[in-house]
C-alpha cells in the first residue's frame, strides 16, 4: 500500500473555495489584516533588510595635457603609472603570501616576483615584500614600569583684559 497517492488538485481547490465562501463574521477584516501584514513584511524586507541606494552623481576627472606633449612624456607617464601598479600588486602579493604561510597553503609567486624585480629593481621589490611594522603600543606592564604619571593640575585662569574707559 502506497503512503502517498496522486494528489487531487480539483478536490483541494473546491474545498478551499467552499471554505472561503462560508459566511464567517469578520472574514473581510481578517483578509484585510492578512494582506496588509503580508505587504508590510515584504515591503519592510525589501526596504530595510536589503537596502538599495540610488547611485550618486559621480564626477570623473581626467588629466588635461598640453598639445605640445611629446611621445617621450607620454611614455614616461605610462611607465610611472605601471610602476605604481606593479608596486601595489607586489605589496598585495606579499600579503597573500603571508596569509598562505599562516594557513599552510602552497602559494607560488616566483614568476610574478621575477617580473616585479625586473620592473622595479631588486631594492623596491624587496621593500614591497617586507612586512609592515605593527603600530607601536605600550603594554600594561610597560606603563606600570614607568610609574604613575603626574595628574595635570588645575589650569590658571586667564587674566582679564584691562578695562578701557570710553
Amino acid at each position: 500500500m502506497r503512503m502517498f497517492t496522486t494528489p487531487d488538485l480539483g478536490g483541494g481547490l473546491s474545498d478551499f473555495w467552499a471554505y472561503i465562501r462560508e459566511p464567517r463574521p469578520h472574514r473581510w477584516a481578517i483578509w484585510g489584516v492578512a494582506i496588509v501584514l503580508t505587504w508590510l513584511v515584504f515591503n519592510g524586507v525589501s526596504k530595510y533588510l536589503i537596502p538599495y541606494e540610488k547611485p550618486k552623481a559621480q564626477i570623473i576627472y581626467f588629466e588635461n595635457w598640453t598639445a605640445k606633449r611629446g611621445d617621450a612624456e607620454i611614455r614616461a607617464d605610462w611607465v610611472a603609472r605601471a610602476r605604481e601598479t606593479t608596486l601595489r600588486n607586489a605589496e598585495k602579493r606579499a600579503e597573500y603570501q603571508r596569509l598562505a604561510d599562516m594557513m599552510g597553503v602552497d602559494y607560488d609567486s616566483a614568476e610574478a616576483d621575477r617580473i616585479t624585480r625586473e620592473t622595479l629593481g631588486a631594492e623596491a621589490a624587496a621593500a614591497a615584500k617586507k612586512k609592515p611594522e605593527p603600530p607601536k603600543r605600550s603594554t600594561l606592564a610597560e606603563r606600570a614600569a614607568r610609574g604613575p604619571q603626574p595628574a595635570p593640575g588645575p589650569q590658571p585662569a586667564p587674566a582679564a583684559p584691562p578695562a578701557t574707559a570710553r
